[in-house]
């Protein structure tokens, strides 16, 4: 079975694929920017492991023996799905699997922006050391005693509430479904909107999203 994992590859992550060979399985890292490549794979192509580049419903036409889509992660926003179901392409997701990465990215980015490390790294490197200007020491800050909202109360905010808190956060949160178990505070999205100093979004992309965002 000819496999393209679509996007770059390490060296040990290459190895896994040499092994799988074994099994007749023949995974082809293909670059998402390197669309000649892509090219002349997908044509052979019977299973596409899919991580951000859209599949569109011209590069599912490109594959004439593909049986299978597989997300590395959870949305499939990025999939015509009504192509692959035309064509009747499984799609498949790996729910779950990444709630914990996305959790810990979530903290990092929160820790970044409250305590300015990348205009710090930018001044740093140019020799500059800890000059911020006024408007930017007037954004560094702790996350403790900060109040975050999260829009969404799935798996990664249900991970990330207990971090927060651990730090001395205080967390608040509005879903579209009632979370009986939840550990923080729930809101309206206006109370939750005008009562935090971070907001973090935890939806999926869809027209659900799209009327939040129009509220935001």
């Amino acid at each position: 079975m000819k496999i393209i994992f679509h996007s770059t590859a390490g060296p040990g992550m290459s190895a896994q694929f040499l092994e799988l060979e074994r099994e007749g399985l023949f995974v082809t890292a293909c670059s998402e920017s390197d669309w000649p490549r892509f090219q002349e794979l997908v044509g052979e192509t019977e299973v596409i492991l899919h991580l951000l580049e859209p599949l569109t419903s011209a590069l599912i036409a490109l594959a004439p023996k593909l049986r299978l889509i597989q997300k590395i992660g959870v949305g499939v926003n990025t999939i015509d799905l009504e192509a692959a179901r035309r064509r009747e392409i499984a799609v498949c997701n790996m729910p779950g699997t990444n709630s914990r990465a996305v959790a810990e990215m979530t903290l990092l980015l929160m820790l970044s922006v409250l305590r300015q490390v990348c205009p710090i790294d930018r001044l740093t490197r140019r020799g500059e050391g800890w000059k911020l200007p006024a408007t930017a020491q007037d954004l560094h800050r702790e996350l403790g005693g900060t109040t975050v909202g999260l829009v969404g109360y799935g798996a990664v905010a249900r991970l990330l509430v207990p971090m927060l808190q651990a730090v001395g956060a205080r967390v608040i949160y509005t879903s579209r479904s009632n979370v009986a178990d939840a550990v923080a505070e729930e809101r309206s999205l206006d109370d939750l909107l005008s009562e935090s100093d971070l907001v973090s979004l935890h939806l999926p992309l869809n027209r659900l999203w799209l009327h939040h965002r129009r509220q935001l």
